[in-house]
């Protein structure tokens, strides 16, 4: 923006260079702890402090605690001098809110001034810091003496000054927040460009914009200017100057009749903790989606750079623009808050991006779960609408990798409902025409694809021209196998082979010198999975051509790309596609070779994952010629697994007839339909697991608050009893009141009468039920199958557990012990049906409040309690209402027995769980497995 100093300051020898960093790059970082950590000094923080009081208008009498506080902590400054020691010690102010907020600020704002001048790099990690700080001082409800102005620039954004450091009168440097809401306000388009006087530097908080720069240069002609420079003017209600001012009224812009040519020369994507800087003069423009947020923290720093003059670009005809500075009722904390959720948002999409991106499609589905909570649950006067939409698609797109084709449509037609044109929409247009062709409605997906290539042309969108490329022709030689048309199958083959031109192009497009890295490494693996996807198809219609040939050099140079990729399930794909040519020119045996691989994913698992008619042919060549249908991917799912998740009946029947086959000749598993009963029993016990916490407790959990578990075991019970299958499948909620089991005198046995099942009726009578309940993990400690109780003869487990109750209600003193509930498996769990009851164990290990473990020599070397005790770690680590304890031998008391204590549980084995023992391994081995990877659904991280 254009500042004018009243006294021209004195200008650097040489002006900076613009540079950006980015969040996950470490690369060309100086010393971290030389350059930053040993240099926020008490001068420069208490400099910092009366720049912040100046710009917020804090009041005399906090400032003066503030410099009262430092100058009482000057000598321990000097040791903690890095950023997170600094923040712990102010945290420690218990005097006053507005003090320790002010020096909150202060030393994020102290410590961002160091990193910048020195060119270091900020990590994500003390970005989020830095954040905290000044996210916690512009929303903190008891923060009363500073006064946060918001103001809108001429470009549209809302500034909130965070501190201003003056010389002589004349701004010197200036910290501040920018943010772009999606509210109708975001000024006019004829003057996004404009220039600052200082060297201005950006850490991007939250949201996506477009940085772009130009190259202004004076105009020959007035015809063939395309702009005229205007000069800025400020207005605080009581004066007018061309020096900015933090606390503004209107501005006002005036042509200088100054014309030029203005040629954009880059546009880089800034978004994801980022940092960037813009130098002196310099003219540029913020891009943001209509609909979108995006904030960033800016330091304009005239010691890295001064120009005498900075303008704003604006119509070459226009006289005077004259604009109020009015927030539209935004204020500080709105801004903050909204830019938070926002961060938070970001944080688990792009967790759960990474995950689709490996094929982990479950973990990608709990973090967008996560993701949408986030945004729907926040209190803020700010519409999320257009990140909704991304998140719906983001759950279409995974459930259309699961093969959930009619779920997949149904979010994704909801995210496209209400939403302007723009690259998003592009997306989820070719996302939908994929869904269509799975479900055989072809003629829509022509349609959708057409509508995608004609959205994409008209926003010169590259990557979504080449994606409505490959829909067109996908579903142009789908068309041909149902009308055996052979136009239309020439039609795709040219269809196909200019898309995959048009990918490569991308990619080498990325890989010219200049190209922002991360526009690189966010577009490269997309036109490389294009090129991919579209030699694919073209091996397939090389193959209806009778070009064997053509159809095996597209099928290997995918395959060898899909090696880039990192994903399990495109590798996988790709050896199949390729073991098809090989079939189609009589190369059998060697086809076999890539139809049996499996790294991490098997062809067959990627064929019954994707339900479509097509595949079900596929599957039947595969079948035919002996390919594998019975392997295991890495999260312990089958192929049958998959048609059970997705409910593809027609796929089902294919795999049992082939499965029924293999077994016959497989005598060590005996009878073949026992076993393929069991098989279904398995795959319906874990589809049901998953849809009972997705849908059920993962909702609660996120959520938290003081009825978390009351809530939690009230979901789960109605869920049980709405649906006949998954209550035969997983045992309801089970307890024993506390006192009952003071009485009993050893460890009760499920039949023996003292255990208590939550029922639906209880659901609004919780006077009847538990406030608090204690899962117990501990070591069957009586090997003998044939004896009655875990426990050996003294009860040595019975009286851990009562000791350790004990220790509990010391810790949890407000607890009431005729309200305290027990979780003990031999007990909750049926022991003469015990199936139900351990497959619903991670179910109802997280409805307990906290879980106590009775640790020994031998415990973690069990694969029960190791499991369970992941379990535990899990729940504590990802939500705020579950504790873990562990009760350890603590030595011998006077009379020489051992004694034990409690304390923090936590994991210390590194065993795997493949390698730990059990009583029973056969029977025991493949439940163990199932319930450690179920631990990665209850993570929210």
């Amino acid at each position: 923006m254009f500042i004018r100093s009243r006294c021209r300051l004195r200008q650097p020898e040489s002006q900076e260079k613009s540079f950006a960093y980015h969040g996950n790059e470490k690369a060309n970082i100086i010393d971290y702890k030389r350059a930053v950590y040993t240099t926020i000094r008490f001068r420069m923080l208490l400099q910092i402090l009366k720049g912040v009081a100046i710009a917020t208008k804090t009041s005399d009498r906090v400032v003066k605690a503030a410099v009262e506080w430092l100058d009482s902590a000057e000598n321990a400054l000097d040791v903690l001098s890095n950023l997170k020691d600094l923040s712990d010690a102010i945290s420690k102010i218990k005097s006053s809110v507005n003090v320790q907020q002010l020096l909150g600020i202060t030393v994020a704002i102290a410590f961002l001034r160091k990193t910048s001048q020195s060119q270091t790099n900020v990590s994500s990690e003390d970005l989020d810091l830095v954040w905290r700080l000044i996210h916690q001082a512009l929303t903190h409800p008891q923060q009363t003496e500073a006064t946060y102005n918001v103001s809108r620039s001429a470009q549209g954004f809302l500034t909130v000054p965070l501190c201003s450091l003056l010389k002589d009168g004349n701004l010197n440097e200036l910290f501040g927040l920018h943010v772009w809401m999606p509210d109708e306000h975001r000024g006019t388009a004829e003057l996004a460009v404009h220039s600052h006087q200082l060297f201005a530097q950006f850490w991007v908080v939250a949201g996506e914009g477009s940085d772009c720069r130009f190259d202004v240069q004076a105009a020959s002609e007035n015809s063939s200017a395309t702009h005229a420079e205007y000069a800025l003017e400020w207005n605080t209600g009581s004066t007018s100057s061309t020096n900015y001012e933090t606390r503004l009224v209107s501005s006002a812009l005036k042509n200088t009749r100054r014309h030029v040519c203005a040629k954009q020369t880059t546009k880089i994507l800034r978004a994801g903790d980022d940092t960037y800087s813009v130098p002196a003069a310099t003219y540029h423009s913020t891009e943001v989606e209509p609909d979108a947020i995006y904030a960033n923290i800016f330091f304009l720093d005239s010691h890295r750079g001064f120009a005498e003059y900075a303008g704003v670009l604006g119509p070459k005809d226009a006289e005077l623009s004259h604009r109020i500075c009015d927030p539209k009722g935004h204020t500080a904390f709105s801004l903050a808050e909204a830019s938070d959720v926002l961060r938070s948002y970001e944080r688990h999409m792009r967790r759960g991006q990474r995950h689709a991106k490996a094929a982990e499609n479950e973990e990608a589905l709990r973090e967008f779960d996560v993701a949408l909570n986030i945004i729907q649950s926040a209190k803020v006067p700010t519409s999320f609408a257009y990140y909704r939409h991304q998140t719906l698609a983001a759950f279409g797109l995974t459930n259309c990798q699961l093969g959930r084709h009619a779920t997949a449509k149904s979010y994704l037609e909801q995210a496209q409902q209400g939403m302007r044109s723009c690259y998003a929409r592009v997306n989820i247009s070719g996302q939908l025409g994929v869904v269509y062709r799975h479900m055989g409605l072809l003629e829509d997906a022509r349609r959708a694809a057409e509508s995608e290539y004609e959205a994409a042309s008209q926003l010169d969108f590259a990557l979504g021209t080449c994606q409505a490329l490959y829909a067109l022709g996908v579903t142009n030689d789908l068309l041909f196998q149902k009308n055996k048309d052979p136009s239309l199958l020439e039609r795709a083959i040219k269809q196909l082979t200019e898309q995959v031109e048009s990918a490569r192009s991308i990619t080498a497009s990325m890989n010219l010198p200049g190209t922002d890295r991360r526009i690189r490494a966010q577009k490269a693996p997309s036109s490389t999975k294009l090129e991919l996807i579209g030699l694919s198809r073209l091996s397939y219609c090389f193959i209806a051509l009778g070009d064997f040939p053509r159809a095996i050099a597209s099928a290997l140079e995918s395959r060898s790309l899909s090696y880039d990729l990192d994903n399990y399930q495109l590798i996988a794909k790709c050896h199949y596609i390729y073991g098809r040519a090989l079939v189609k020119s009589g190369r059998t045996e060697e086809a076999l070779q890539h139809f049996n691989v499996s790294e991490g994913c098997s062809p067959a698992a990627v064929l019954c994952q994707q339900s479509s008619d097509e595949n079900r042919g596929f599957l039947q060549e595969f079948i035919a010629i002996g390919g594998n249908i019975d392997s295991v991917d890495l999260h312990g799912y089958t192929p049958w697994d998959y048609t059970v998740f997705n409910g593809d009946t027609k796929t089902q029947e294919i795999l049992l007839e082939a499965l029924r086959r293999v077994l016959k000749w497989d005598v060590v598993k005996g009878d073949v339909e026992q076993q393929l009963k069991q098989r279904q029993k398995d795959a319906n016990t874990k589809k049901a697991y998953r849809e009972l916490f997705q849908e059920h407790l993962r909702p609660v959990l996120l959520k938290g608050g003081d009825s978390e578990f009351q809530t939690l075991r009230a979901r789960y019970a109605q869920a049980l009893a709405a649906d006949d299958r998954k209550r035969e499948l997983y045992d309801g909620f089970k307890f024993i009141w506390y006192s009952d089991f003071l009485k009993f005198g050893q460890l009760p046995r499920s039949t023996d009468g003292v255990t208590n099942q939550y029922i639906v009726s209880d659901v609004d009578n919780h006077s009847s039920m538990p406030d608090l309940v204690v899962f117990f993990s501990y070591r069957w400690i009586n090997q003998d199958r044939n004896v009655s109780s875990p426990d050996d003869s003294q009860n040595t487990q019975y009286h851990r557990m009562i000791a350790a109750l004990d220790d509990f209600l010391k810790i949890h003193s407000n607890t009431r012990r005729e309200k305290l509930g027990i979780w003990m498996d031999f007990a909750c769990i049926d022991q003469d049906n015990p199936g139900p009851g351990v497959g619903a164990l991670p179910l109802n290990l997280a409805q307990c409040n906290s879980v106590i473990t009775l640790a020994d020599q031998e415990y973690e070397s069990r694969a029960w309690c190791s499991v369970e005790a992941l379990l535990a770690h899990t729940l504590q680590d990802c939500y705020s209402g579950h504790t873990w304890y562990e009760q350890v031998p603590a030595g011998n008391g006077e009379d020489g027995r051992q004694v034990f204590k409690l304390q923090q549980g936590q994991l210390r084995s590194a065993i795997p769980m493949s390698e730990k023992r059990l009583r029973f391994e056969e029977e025991d081995r493949p439940k163990i497995v199932f319930l450690e990877r179920q631990r990665h659904l209850l993570a929210n991280h």
